[in-house]
């Protein structure tokens, strides 16, 4: 199976939605009162004053931060099972009798949709990520983090925010390791 690194379209929509921010400040800094009217109507930013929009636009980049954190794991965790399925393929290959190959993989490939990802990624850290072992354990605070966000952030314990950017190259760094294993 050839598989390519599915974070880089996410981190290219990320840039994006941060140059929409960057665009939006600058818009709601507009001094002349019909362009600023122009460029803001029909928007949530149409607001009395430049500091209420401010504070929109400051919420909405911390909620965006967080959901492209939960869309770069989920990424990441569709492509280490993807990987992993496709690395069991050969127990197809090298079992016999060829009824017993089959089932086994057949079992293989259904069980690794309910592995945990703490799992996935303690077994990945005493092989291929041996070397660099610090990545497992940055993965699995990244995985925390998204549960946390994709919970609602309603647990009494409160995590420090995790950057995309930061988070992207993580997991690129776990992928790109994979990928050189294929």
């Amino acid at each position: 199976m050839n598989f390519l690194n599915p974070l880089l379209p996410l981190k290219q929509l990320y840039e994006t939605a941060q140059d929409s921010f960057t665009i939006t400040k600058r818009a709601i800094k507009t001094t002349e009162p019909k362009a600023r009217q122009r460029l803001l109507q029909r928007t949530d930013l149409e607001t009395p004053t430049s500091s209420d929009a401010e504070r929109v636009i400051t919420d909405s980049e911390i909620a965006v931060n967080s959901l492209f954190v939960l869309a770069l794991w989920a990424a990441f965790e569709r492509f280490l099972r993807d990987y992993l399925q496709s690395k069991g393929q050969v127990l197809q290959q090298h079992l016999t009798p060829a009824d017993l190959a089959e089932e086994m993989y057949s079992h293989f490939q259904t069980e690794v949709e309910f592995w945990r990802p703490e799992e996935i990624l303690e077994f990945l850290k005493r092989s291929l990520l041996k070397n660099q072992p610090h990545l497992a354990g940055e993965a699995k605070q990244i995985y925390h983090y998204r549960n946390w966000v994709a919970h609602g952030k309603h647990t009494q314990q409160s995590l420090s925010p995790l950057t995309p950017r930061a988070v992207y190259l993580t997991l690129t760094r776990i992928v790109e390791i994979l990928l050189a294993n294929p």
